[in-house]
């Protein structure tokens, strides 16, 4: 008798499959097939290594992972797998198979949780919807635990949609630079100088990619969906996600090539948000008579590869870098946090190593409320000039981190009038310094400033961002 056939992999699940990639994130949007192709990726390496493949499978709660449970059960059961466990999330929740492999299903409520795993050894692990993570911290303590001691090949394999708390870090790690569907290589340099390679790949699938779905009206019901959640679950589209705070920001609309700022009409000046364990920030601007800003330059302190790391680099080293970057056109004023004046005992405060390296140090409006509506505007504002319609604010594309990090900003659950916090908000903030100053508020008089034509008693000319014509 013919045997019956209890699952048949897609185009793209089966080029998931196929993948040798150590990393390897796959889906990014609704319907794609991605619980499916966790259960039987870790079945592929189950019929191939035997007793020597041991897995384990996360979900974030325990009613998620009952999910994943009833679905194994389906896949594993006719393959001759039995099932230990009699309550969802209880530590014997395990599959076994016949040649000795074993699987386990664990709920991974909150990132403190993964080091319950301390110790512990998986040749596969695998993360459906990675994206509930606010951090990449669940996935590196767990790659540290991927590894066998008889040459047993590793694996770690996520899964998410568009959206969540993780959007932005797994958006930076697999995609930001990268193709898809094409291997790329991770590189990090040990204390003794040593060069480690470690294989990335994301393949996405869609709702397209799932015959089955696509047949269904699930479809329509996603397209009933408000647009960005149309476009991030429907498309898998992943420069859109639920709760942004700044969706007025389109970077066909607000990114630019580089541009000609002529002395005499452009106004120029520095902002920054420090930053030692999280990543500093510090934007060049330039602002004309009209009130037109223009962001031009980028210095961002985030080590290479990771999300949300500080280089770790001392207030001296970055102001005379900075300074060394921005001395050549004469820009000297830097706006900065407040908190950078501050001093803990007899050393010099931040602000005090910047105004040693020649930067001239002012204050920031610290007024979060105000300035998310001060960033908020001057997105959806536009200018009529001889060339057409600009937005107030344009951004030089070769800010990158600014450009990358100001999309994923959701709002703080607690306070729903500012940003969320414990997101990569280091570009936002120093945007936002520099877009409540003095400088941008008062162009004309920047400019006379600059010139050398302003004097102390005359009147400061203000500008009305919602009153400029």
């Amino acid at each position: 008798m013919a045997k019956e056939v209890i699952w048949t992999p897609q185009p793209k699940q089966r080029r998931a499959l196929r993948c040798p990639a150590f990393e390897l994130f796959f889906g990014g949007a609704a319907g794609g097939g991605k619980s499916d192709f966790l259960l039987n990726d870790f079945l592929e390496g189950a019929r191939k290594y035997g007793r020597f493949w041991y897995g384990i499978l996360f979900r974030q709660t325990t009613s998620e992972l009952e999910q994943l449970l009833n679905r194994s059960h389906e896949l594993f059961e006719p393959m001759g797998g039995r099932f230990k466990g009699s309550a969802v999330g209880e530590s014997h929740n395990t599959w076994h198979f016949q040649n000795g492999a074993t699987l386990k299903l664990r709920y991974l409520e909150s990132e403190n949780h993964v080091r319950r795993y301390q110790g512990h050894e998986y040749t596969w692990v695998g993360m459906d919807e990675l994206g509930n993570y606010p951090t990449p911290f669940c996935w590196d303590y767990m790659i540290s635990r991927a590894r066998s001691t008889h040459g047993v090949p590793c694996y770690i394999r996520g899964t998410a949609n568009p959206g969540g708390v993780g959007h932005g870090w797994i958006k930076q790690r697999f995609m930001d630079g990268h193709e898809p569907n094409k291997i790329f290589y991770a590189e990090s340099v040990d204390f003794k100088g040593k060069v480690h390679r470690t294989s990335r790949c994301f393949i996405p699938s869609t709702l397209d990619d799932n015959k089955y779905l696509l047949d269904t009206d699930y479809e329509a019901r996603l397209m009933n969906m408000p647009s960005h959640l149309a476009r991030a679950l429907r498309y898998g589209d992943w420069t859109v996600m639920e709760g942004q705070v700044f969706d007025a920001f389109v970077p066909a609309k607000h990114v630019i090539g580089p541009m000609v700022l002529r002395p005499g009409e452009w106004y120029k000046f520095a902002a920054m948000d420090w930053g030692f364990s999280k990543p500093f920030a510090i934007y060049w601007f330039a602002v004309n008579s009209a009130g037109r800003v223009v962001v031009y330059r980028e210095y961002y302190g985030c080590r290479e590869g990771e999300y949300n790391v500080g280089l770790k680099k001392g207030a001296r080293e970055v102001a005379a870098e900075s300074m060394a970057m921005s001395m050549a056109e004469g820009v000297y004023d830097m706006v900065a946090d407040p908190a950078v004046w501050n001093k803990d005992d007899d050393r010099q405060s931040i602000a005090e190593e910047f105004e040693k390296a020649g930067w001239k140090m002012h204050k920031a409006n610290n007024d979060r409320i105000n300035g998310l509506v001060s960033v908020y505007d001057y997105l959806n504002i536009t200018l009529d000039t001889e060339s057409g319609k600009v937005p107030l604010l344009t951004i030089v594309n070769s800010c990158r981190n600014l450009i990358r990090t100001l999309p994923l900003l959701t709002p703080d659950k607690n306070h729903p009038e500012d940003v969320d916090t414990k997101l990569e908000d280091h570009a936002y903030d120093a945007l936002r310094y520099g877009l409540m100053s003095d400088f941008v508020h008062h162009p004309v008089k920047s400019l006379r400033r600059q010139s050398g034509s302003w004097q102390r008693e005359e009147k400061a000319e203000s500008f009305d961002p919602f009153n400029f014509m």
